[in-house]
């Protein structure tokens, strides 16, 4: 680029069909050359005939939109675009979990119009049915519709004029996925700024009005020259608008839309919008860039029921004449003295403090104690019969050695489950290993289901005393819709309409269009979701979910999985979920993760990744703390927890702490209380060669030994693995 040179404005070209995406800003410089600077006719329209600017171009003819940069007061062109990471963490533990590479910039681009017309269907204050206008200069014709229509008069492609709630002074922000699953959306959101609303009144508490508020919090002339082509008298309205575009200037901005995809709203990407408009407006003045910006306002009907505003740092001031929330974000001391001095002395204000939202989703009960069930046997009898089959099917299966057999099963045997109150527990196994078994037996022994299904054949159960429970078994517990709309469903069970919205949107279904949908049209996902959302409602204290989500992709499953173990955490909810996908596993960031499989069940923290074999009786002495020397041939370089094998049972754990030697056995006869060998066995063992000590500590004995699964070639150490029951068959 050149050095940077001063230019005049001389002449804007903007042609109303396509200003949106083009237009062309004519500007000269102190020798009188005359460039033709393209850019969008967005931004040109508000730069004026006689304005100073400075130019920068890499060529002098036939100027590109990617040739020149223009800046007055503050950049002008190119547009604004900012590169964003968005992690996500764990609430637990603040592990990263997933990140969003985001790229928030101006619109330019025709298609990035067509991506805020399809994100604008899912805004919550849209009522129009049509929300873009779509015209063919070919035959001078608009037409209203919400996807690129063909003109009925010529059959040509039409192009996009603009969105019908926007004006001429609305400017556009859009945010793009830069790394994204080939599923994903490009674009998952956009933000729209205007200036400010021309009049504002104030609606009290006792529904008197108080006219020009904004004028008795900040300095008036913030609001003197407002954009109101209403007030215009001009032949068209594009005439009038541009009239009035002409003097706008304010120090306050408008946020106008947030429009977040809904996949994505309970995430954090609307707050980061917002937080990349902020970024926008301050550097940049928007959106007509004649003053710098003290302040923005938005008027918010959705913030009642959505905190993101107030997360970002926007504060509540007042409700419209028409009742709708303001909410101010101060960007200078100016206007952050102002708010102050109006919260501390206005009496409504100084009653709500500045806050709007409030979360309807209370703080439970946290479980009075533990639910257990020890000493719990469950089994299954199967009988298999050829009677009533086809004579072609009971020739095959005879073929397969299949006539008739009684299969009986022990799903568990003597096996133990503690449920910590509070805790987010994880049940882990293949399929048919007894997870759902084990749900059911949970759902049966604390709401007292009288049915087999339901309850163990023997067990020492344990029951809070304050336990509410609520569960989703597919097919056998599940909450009803029926016909109605799923935020009239909700609100039937809450009547509460704020906690039917917050049980959705934290359930990842925050799209107004779907609180408008039935139960039977949702997809199988969002089935699963709303399932969710309504077992939420109902306030439990333990909440019991049988393959959670298994109907959601990888990333909505992510998303999912971390809100709802931080609701679980924050709001005292025992939550028990069945899945078998780790990267759910991983997002939830389990309290306690139980192993199901075939007869077993055991805390994935009693099973260790290897274990040493050791002979009776020493391997009961480690467990039991009694012998805190190993003794063996050779050193060891593995530390941390391990596991005690004796007889083919994993008798306990114990913690490798370092290793010591070589000793000769009259150097080991002074450590007898360490190692606990018999002499004459330790003079056999070391055949006349020095022994090493590995040294051991926090040990710890299985209340039951756990049988494990022998391997062929396996030495002193092994990976353990709990060995299945075996069913009991006979023919």
């Amino acid at each position: 680029m050149a050095d940077p040179r001063p230019v005049t404005v001389v002449a804007r070209r903007i042609r109303q069909a396509n200003y949106r995406y083009l237009g062309f800003l004519i500007v000269q410089d102190a020798a009188g050359v005359q460039y033709t600077l393209p850019m969008t006719g967005t931004v040109a329209q508000w730069l004026l005939e006689g304005q100073e600017l400075r130019l920068s171009t890499t060529r002098t003819e036939a100027i590109g939109f990617d040739d020149y940069t223009l800046a007055g007061e503050v950049p002008i062109w190119p547009l604004f675009a900012r590169a964003y990471t968005l992690e996500r963490r764990s609430p637990l533990s603040g592990k990263v979990l997933y990140t969003y590479t985001l790229l928030a910039r101006e619109a330019r681009y025709e298609r990035d119009y067509e991506a805020i017309v399809e994100l604008e269907q899912y805004h919550y204050a849209s009522d129009e049915e049509l929300i873009a206008l779509w015209t063919c200069e070919t035959c001078d014709l608009y037409i209203e519709a919400n996807a690129r229509p063909t003109c009925p008069r010529c059959g040509g492609r039409m192009r996009l004029h603009d969105l019908r709630s926007a004006t001429r002074a609305s400017r556009f922000l859009v945010l793009e996925l830069q790394t994204r699953a080939p599923y994903e959306p490009q674009y998952v959101g956009y933000v729209r700024v205007d200036p400010p609303v021309p009049l504002m009144h104030r609606r009290r508490p006792d529904g008197t009005v108080e006219p020009n508020i904004r004028q008795k919090v900040f300095p008036p002339d913030w609001f003197a020259y407002p954009f109101h082509p209403e007030g215009v008298q001009a032949p068209s309205w594009w005439e009038a608008q541009e009239e009035s575009l002409r003097t706008t200037r304010s120090p306050v901005s408008r946020l106008a839309r947030v429009v977040i995809h809904p996949d994505y709203r309970a995430d954090g990407l609307g707050q980061q919008a917002v937080r990349a408009m902020l970024d926008w407006v301050r550097e940049r003045w928007i959106p007509e860039m004649r003053v710098a910006k003290e302040a923005i306002e938005t008027i918010a009907m959705m913030a009642r029921y959505n905190p993101f505003l107030e997360k970002v740092g926007f504060v509540y001031l007042w409700d419209t004449a028409g009742r709708r929330p303001v909410l101010y974000y101060p960007l200078s001391a100016t206007a952050e003295r102002r708010i102050a001095h109006f919260l501390r002395h206005d009496p409504v204000a100084r009653e709500h403090g500045g806050k709007l939202y409030r979360s309807r989703f209370p703080t439970v009960e946290k479980l009075a104690g533990p639910l257990i069930l020890r000493r719990l046997t469950k089994s299954y009898t199967n009988r298999l019969t050829l009677e009533h089959l086809s004579p072609a099917v009971q020739q095959l299966l005879e073929a397969f050695g299949v006539k008739h057999r009684v299969i009986q099963k022990f799903i568990f045997r003597e096996a133990e489950i503690e449920i910590v109150p509070g805790g987010v527990h994880v049940l882990l196994g293949a399929s048919g290993a007894g997870k759902t078994t084990l749900l059911r037996l949970l759902y049966g022994v604390t709401v007292g289901v009288d049915h087999p299904l339901y309850q163990p054949e023997s067990a020492e159960v344990t029951v809070p005393e304050n336990v509410r429970v609520a569960a989703l078994i597919a097919g056998e517990v599940e909450p009803e819709f029926g016909d109605l709309p799923l935020a009239e469903a909700l609100y039937q069970l809450t009547g509460d309409e704020g906690l039917a919205v917050e049980v959705l949107n934290e359930t990842g279904l925050a799209d107004a269009v779907l609180y408008r949908a039935p139960f039977r049209e949702l997809s199988t996902g969002q089935k699963e979701r709303a399932r969710l959302a309504a077992l939420l409602a109902r306030q439990p204290n333990l909440l019991l979910v049988d393959e959670f989500a298994a109907h959601l992709d990888p990333l909505t499953a992510v998303r999912l999985a971390r809100r709802l173990a931080h609701l679980a955490r924050s709001k005292n909810l025992t939550l028990v979920l069945v899945t078998h996908r780790t990267e759910v596993i991983e997002a939830l960031e389990p309290d306690l993760l139980y192993l199901v499989g075939y007869g077993t069940l055991y805390r994935a923290t009693e099973i260790p990744e290897r274990a040493f074999r050791v002979m009776e009786p020493y391997a009961r002495y480690i467990v039991e703390g009694k012998k805190r020397w190993e003794l063996r041939r050779y050193p060891t370089r593995i530390r941390g927890r391990v596991g005690v094998v004796s007889g083919g049972k994993l008798l306990g754990t114990v913690e490798i702490l370092g290793s010591r030697g070589p000793f000769s056995l009259e150097e080991l006869a002074e450590h007898q209380e360490k190692h606990l060998a018999d002499p004459r066995f330790l003079r056999e063992y070391a055949a006349g060669r020095p022994l090493y000590a590995w040294e051991l500590g926090q040990a710890r004995k299985f209340d039951r030994p756990i049988p494990i699964v022998a391997r062929p070639g396996q030495q002193a150490w092994l990976k353990p693995e709990p060995q299945p029951e075996k069913e009991d068959a006979a023919t």
